[in-house]
């Protein structure tokens, strides 16, 4: 019985220290680009895609750390997970671009 409630316990404290570290990462939030695209990165780590023809996009998407120093977020687009990087404010299209920080398109967060 005791390995049963020290065992719930452990599961308990896990699940806490997810929903937590979910919530505590810096790209959340509503930004728009240089092109008129409006991102929502939902605290959730759901996305609404809303492109400038109004068209619209529902996906998901997730923060990275790369050892102490890279730290980025992938957003979701036509089924492929990492279609989008993010990071420093702006979005790339390859993590090749991002490393170099080459060809960014520079963000504006909306709140």
């Amino acid at each position: 019985m005791k390995k049963i409630i020290f065992a719930t316990g452990i599961i308990a404290f896990m699940a806490i220290s997810c929903v937590n570290k979910a919530k505590n990462h810096p790209y959340a939030g509503k930004f728009i680009t240089e092109t008129g695209t409006i991102f929502e990165l939902r605290e959730d780590s759901t996305t609404c895609i809303q492109f400038a023809d109004s068209l619209q996009y529902e996906g998901k998407w997730s923060s990275h750390r790369s050892g102490d120093t890279l730290e980025y977020a992938n957003i979701e687009f036509a089924g492929y997970p990492t279609y989008y990087y993010l990071k420093d404010g702006k979005l790339y299209r390859s993590k090749r671009e991002m490393i170099s920080g080459e060809l960014g398109e520079k963000i504006n967060y909306m709140n």
